[in-house]
């Protein structure tokens, strides 16, 4: 028992290898020193579906995406090293899509706008901290029109 016990300890400590104990597939990368730069646990064998997540050079999670068919499809978040969200971004098939979002670190809105086919389309806001308008722009397919 005392072996096995230690043995177990072990495999905690190394961590799990692909496939790791939920079934899926992780490939990882790292940074040149060695730490963990990204995570993509694989939905499927075609290495091409999953969730993609990215960590900074001190091991804090700095980001999390699906990924489908190879590009980010679905909603990407954002953390500071607090592990406070930070912004969210809507992709549909690799393209910034929709409402997109940058909070305060108290995770109210600060910047608000819409993308079409990843160009800003549309109102964007900048909210001051006590939630009212900063300042609202017009964009019409990525300019600026007022």
């Amino acid at each position: 028992m005392k072996q096995f016990t230690l043995l177990l300890f072990a495999l905690l400590a190394i961590g799990c290898s692909s496939p790791n104990f939920t079934g899926k597939t992780i490939k990882k990368t790292y940074f040149t020193g060695g730490q963990l730069h990204t995570e993509f646990i694989l939905d499927d064998n075609t290495g091409q579906n999953g969730l993609l997540k990215t960590y900074g050079y001190d091991g804090e999670l700095t980001s999390t995406v699906p990924i489908h068919h190879g590009v980010k499809d679905g909603i990407e978040t954002g953390f500071d090293n607090k592990g406070r969200v930070i912004w969210k971004y809507t992709y549909i098939n690799g393209k910034k899509e929709g409402k997109q979002y940058v909070y305060y670190p108290n995770g109210d809105v600060m910047i608000s706008y819409t993308c079409v086919g990843d160009v800003k389309h549309g109102v964007a806001k900048t909210f001051n901290k006590d939630g009212s308008v900063n300042e609202e722009v017009m964009f019409d397919h990525g300019r600026i029109i007022n």
